[in-house]
């Protein structure tokens, strides 16, 4: 193992030396929107970490009564969780963050002398509980849920299901979603794969081998420039962000959302609509219980992650910081990115933060699961 020992070191390295140093997600979203619209594949977005330590000073006015004083309370103070460091990742054995969430791919960014984005990935071998490089470099890639199988457009319409090995499982022959950027998304039990189409959506069915197209002109065309589809925790049905038409579109600004629609897996059709300017950030962004969800806002005035109501879509938190997260299997929440994890209650108050391990360099990107 010492060759991808090497391989990890020395690509972080190479991020470590040539990343730049402002993070800005809504910058990121306009940079994305911008290649997607003119290139196939989104870039990969850069992690920014907002700390606040708040200060509220409550007051009351208290109605002056003869020989009674007024009483002011005391500053209350919101205190900061220290800012502990976690351990060193090692390929040896697998990496556990705070909330017993496991990391189970490190993706790597490189770039081949046609412009062409690749990646290198190291992936979590379960049964070998260990780390291993796998043989292809694909980009975007999506990992099942075990961690045996992936997907990733190897070429124009056309997504192949891989195994960790590189032997080729299945090839589906789909118009691909270049229009906004969607990528394929495993279903939370690994049965079926998700995947944009320039038409709709179709949905791959593991066992089968089989796939289904469901046309739908609305998804790609309404889809934002962040678009990023995700299932719900019944593994029946998805959502797909949607933007708001009445704004107009800009490559200064991030598309306004409108809302995020829930479509069926089984027959295609819209389910229902949840009002919200935000986008989930992923299948671990729904709650256990399906109620609320965390999407990522990102507007000219704001980035970062918040809790909402799945039915109303009202807020329920501040913003929390990291451009990914997902829900504990305790209902607390994990922040994350490449360099700091969080640890939130499920009203997202902050209660523990860490600093990732070195070796996850600006530019990677870290895939966490819940155990």
């Amino acid at each position: 193992m010492r060759d991808l020992e090497e391989t990890l070191r020395d690509a972080v390295q190479d991020l470590a030396d040539e990343a730049p140093h402002a993070y800005d997600l809504a910058g990121a979203a306009r940079v994305q929107g911008r290649r997607i619209r003119h290139r196939r594949h989104a870039a990969a977005g850069a992690f920014a970490l907002a700390v606040l330590s708040i200060v509220t000073v409550p007051y009351v006015w208290l109605r002056p009564e003869p020989r009674t004083p007024v009483v002011q309370p005391a500053p209350s103070v919101t205190v900061t969780p220290s800012l502990r460091s976690l351990p060193d990742f090692t390929i040896k054995a697998p990496y556990l963050l705070p909330g017993n969430a496991s990391v189970t791919m490190v993706t790597i960014p490189t770039r081949v002398d046609d412009g062409a984005d690749e990646n290198t990935y190291v992936a979590l071998d379960r049964d070998a509980g260990r780390y291993r490089q796998l043989p292809f470099a694909h980009a975007p890639l999506a990992v099942s849920p075990d961690g045996e199988r992936f997907a990733a457009e190897v070429a124009r319409n056309r997504v192949d299901v891989l195994a960790a090995d590189g032997d080729v499982v299945d090839t589906l022959n789909v118009d691909t979603f270049s229009a906004a950027g969607g990528t394929p998304v495993w279903s939370p039990d690994g049965s079926r794969l998700l995947i944009p189409t320039d038409g709709g959506f179709a949905v791959y069915e593991a066992g089968t081998g089989k796939h289904r197209d469901f046309p739908n002109p609305d998804i790609p065309s309404l889809c934002s420039d962040f678009c990023s589809f995700s299932w719900l925790p019944n593994g029946r049905e998805i959502a797909v962000p949607r933007r708001d038409i009445s704004v107009p579109r800009s490559e200064a600004h991030p598309d306004k959302i409108e809302g995020v629609i829930v479509y069926s897996a089984d027959t295609g059709k819209r389910v229902r609509s949840i009002p919200t300017i935000g986008v989930p950030v992923g299948n671990g962004a729904w709650s256990p219980d399906g109620g609320t969800v965390l999407i990522r806002e990102i507007t000219d005035t704001s980035d970062g992650i918040r809790v909402v109501d799945a039915v109303s879509g009202l807020p329920l938190s501040g913003l929390l910081a990291g451009p990914d997260a997902i829900y504990l299997a305790d209902g607390r929440i994990l922040a994350f990115g490449n360099r700091y994890a969080q640890i939130h209650a499920a009203d997202g108050t902050l209660v523990e933060q860490y600093r990732m391990p070195r070796q996850f360099a600006d530019g990677t990107t870290v895939t966490v699961a819940r155990s």
